[in-house]
């Protein structure tokens, strides 16, 4: 899936438009299971997370009707905004999923949601965390397209993974200030890129 369709599915969440559900699930899927993870979920739990997530936000019998990667086209989700900024939205969702995950483990359910709320704010931190981490993947590969191939590699060895100049020189049989350069450039391009996905 190219990337330009993850860009506009954001811009279109937030926005309020409607978002193919194929597109929306290979999104956030690695988002919801990082977050339960974070939460001490298992395996299994965590697959158990990304269903009821996406079964909460679709507001359908998705998981269970079709098969995750053979949804039909016409299959699509509209975040209304009226219900506030849709980072924050998903947000209240995985947390009061994975929170009711963790108490069926321990055989009870919590009445509400303030029942089962952690006595600090270390989600709030966590969830900040791993909402930046998956705006910067999905700006990398943004930034991947918009630049030439040669200039995103020199820029991944070199900025990335911390590769000697050297290295990088002889590598693409590029000047180091040529280098100085794509990294240069890739870095700018990067923050705007950043800037365009993340929520006013």
């Amino acid at each position: 899936m190219a990337f330009t369709t993850r860009k506009s599915l954001l811009a279109q969440l937030r926005a309020g438009g409607e978002v193919p559900w194929r597109e929306f699930y290979a999104t956030y899927k690695p988002l919801i299971l990082l977050c339960g993870g974070d939460c001490g979920l298992n395996p299994d739990e965590k697959e158990e997370l990304v269903q009821k997530v996406m079964s909460e936000i679709f507001q359908r019998d998705i998981i269970g009707r079709y098969d995750p990667d053979h949804v039909p086209d016409d299959v699509v989700f509209k975040h209304d905004p009226a219900r506030g900024r849709f980072r924050h939205y998903l947000r209240k969702i995985i947390r009061y999923q994975a929170l009711r995950i963790i108490a069926q483990r321990q055989n009870h359910l919590p009445l509400d949601e303030s029942a089962a709320e952690p006595p600090d704010d270390s989600w709030d931190r966590t969830w900040d965390g791993e909402w930046k981490r998956h705006v910067l993947n999905m700006a990398l590969t943004e930034l991947k397209g918009r630049v030439r191939p040669e200039t995103y590699s020199a820029f991944e060895m070199y900025a990335l993974q911390d590769r000697p100049i050297k290295d990088v020189a002889d590598f693409h049989n590029m000047s180091y200030a040529a280098i100085y350069t794509a990294r240069s450039r890739c870095v700018a391009l990067l923050r705007e890129i950043v800037r365009e996905l993340e929520e006013k």
